[in-house]
């Protein structure tokens, strides 16, 4: 099963109308990079069955953008609130019998210790998730997990600028 890591969206600023990190939407510039990464995703793999967000409304944004053009509903996870336990969650994943791919959606640090710790458990790697950043693992029960790929909106953008 590969796993598409997805860190939200850019949001809006935390101040004015927005006196709660949970309520931040996203930004204009966060809405067009999801739209981007969800075609890109799209180009790549339409076999995805689930699409889990964080319960914060910028996740969730993002987990709708991406399920337009992959016909799925995205779901709300309280597995993907920030500060998870990469572990648990990795276990959850682990026991998925999912046929088709599986889209998360969630913030940083912890998308980034999540690709980290998936392929590389004693923590000796470390990856970098910026906003909107798409990084495949796939997983296997007669493997260890490996990254496929991370993508950008700016590798996308330079890789098909009609995008």
């Amino acid at each position: 099963m590969n796993l598409y890591i997805v860190r939200h969206g850019e949001a809006n600023p935390l101040g004015g109308e927005f006196r709660n990190d949970y309520e931040r939407t996203l930004s204009e510039q966060g809405r067009a990079e999801a739209m981007l990464m969800a075609q890109a995703l799209v180009n790549i793999d339409l076999n995805i069955s689930t699409i889990l967000t964080s319960p914060l409304v910028r996740a969730v944004e993002t987990g709708k953008i991406f399920g337009r053009p992959l016909r799925r509903e995205p779901t709300v996870s309280r597995k993907l609130e920030p500060g998870f336990d990469p572990r648990e969650l990795a276990e959850e994943m682990s026991a998925m019998d999912n046929a088709g791919g599986v889209v998360l959606v969630g913030h940083q640090p912890d998308m980034s210790i999540f690709v980290s710790y998936l392929i590389s458990p004693a923590h000796t790697a470390m990856v970098a998730m910026e906003t909107c950043a798409v990084a495949c693992v796939h997983l296997s029960s007669k493997d260890q997990p490996k990254l496929r790929w991370l993508l950008t909106p700016e590798i996308v953008r330079r890789l098909n600028p009609t995008f």
